[in-house]
């Protein structure tokens, strides 16, 4: 029997803001797996034009598309909104929601204050029912006070997204080892 190879992880940023406090979560999160050695991929929505459902002149969805297909784990990582997703994660969800079907997905987001941390849990609940994702319950909730101008400024944050990315990989390196019903 052959070894299966290491799952691929595929960090999606859904911040469109170029100084954003979730994209530097999703760039510590990238660097950290290349330091583990974990193949990883970042996936800046900021860098393609990902429309809502139903509505023309998307770019990028296919090739979007193709990395997630490949990918054995997914984190999102996204800005919380008055306690919700962003309208981005929002429509790549619409667009690619099949490509997350039997996944390990893990969450990271970066809010304005404390109060929003159970918002995580909607994006969670819609991937485990309406694509069967596996969720990953060490998610990464991170305000404002945890970031300085260019870096996560919290030791506390950043060991937190670098457990999510090893607790990620392990757990789809073992789905990948023993699949559900096998």
């Amino acid at each position: 029997m052959a070894t299966p190879l290491s799952p691929r992880l595929v960090i999606v940023n859904s911040s469109l803001s170029s100084d954003s406090n979730t994209r530097m979560l999703s760039r510590h999160a990238h660097a950290h797996a290349l330091q583990r050695g974990i193949s990883a991929d970042l996936i800046d929505l900021k860098d393609h034009r990902v429309l809502p459902y139903g509505e023309e002149g998307s770019e990028g969805l296919e090739q979007i598309e193709a990395q997630l297909e490949q990918a054995g784990a997914i984190i999102l990582a996204f800005p919380l909104y008055n306690y919700n997703i962003n309208s981005s994660l929002k429509a790549l969800i619409e667009h690619c929601g099949a490509c997350f079907e039997d996944k390990v997905v893990g969450l990271m987001t970066a809010a304005g204050g404390r109060s929003s941390y159970m918002s995580v849990f909607s994006v969670g609940q819609s991937l485990m029912l309406d694509f069967r994702s596996w969720i990953v319950p060490r998610y990464v909730y991170a305000v404002s006070d945890d970031f300085g101008a260019e870096s996560i400024a919290s030791p506390e944050v950043r060991r937190r997204v670098e457990q999510l990315v090893e607790t990620i990989h392990r757990t789809a390196w073992q789905l990948q080892l023993e699949p559900p019903g096998g």
